[in-house]
């Protein structure tokens, strides 16, 4: 099966210690010229503006999936957000409770640590909210906004729809938002828990049996 759009996680994959992998970034732009075909998109959990400050070649990719599936970027510095950001009301509730926290475009992430006072404050405003965890931090996003959700919308928003897919991330992270993937839009998708070689990407691969 050949692929023509490439969806990658970022940190843990072509991101080490929060900034991304010179080398992969070379990858990617050598793929795209020999298969100017492929379509490249990121998916990550970061808050968007904390993404282009470590990410200077954001352009590199056909359209972001940012802050866990929340908010949709593209190269013309046009911006998407899929869901509605938390009420001024829970804002000053968790200055209240001394929570330390980073605004994104629809999303709040904060450390760990702060998700007890955080639950609280959300069960006490009775707040359609909910929390994710990813190394260390937690986002609190709305309800039915995640990856998954963010992805198929992405897709659908150029000329890349309806193209075969191939995800590469970190496996929990891949298979939650990939193996939902194909359910939600039916495409094909082939999570894999190490990056082939990207100059490669335009030609047939064979399914895997693993799954």
């Amino acid at each position: 099966m050949k692929f023509s759009v490439l969806a990658l996680d970022y940190d843990g994959t072509i991101a080490r210690d929060g900034r991304a992998d010179p080398a992969v970034l070379e990858s990617i732009r050598e793929a795209r010229a020999r298969a100017p075909q492929i379509v490249v998109l990121l998916v990550t959990g970061r808050i968007l503006s904390d993404l282009r400050r470590v990410l200077a070649d954001h352009g590199l990719f056909d359209a972001i999936v940012a802050e866990n599936g929340a908010v949709l970027a593209f190269p013309n510095g046009r911006t998407r957000v899929l869901g509605r950001p938390p009420p001024p009301e829970f804002l000053n509730e968790l200055r209240r409770l001394e929570v330390r926290f980073e605004s994104g475009e629809c999303v709040l992430q904060a450390d760990a640590s702060a998700a007890a006072k955080i639950l609280d404050a959300v069960r006490n405003l009775e707040l359609p909210l909910m929390l994710a965890f990813n190394r260390g931090r937690v986002m609190i996003l709305p309800q039915g906004i995640n990856k998954a959700s963010g992805l198929p919308t992405a897709l659908n928003s150029g000329p890349h729809r309806n193209r075969h897919l191939l995800g590469l991330g970190r496996v929990r992270s891949t298979n939650s938002a990939l193996g939902l993937l194909s359910i939600l839009g039916k495409r094909p998708f082939a999570p894999v828990a190490q990056a082939p070689r990207l100059e490669r990407l335009d030609r047939p691969r064979q399914d895997s049996s693993d799954g």
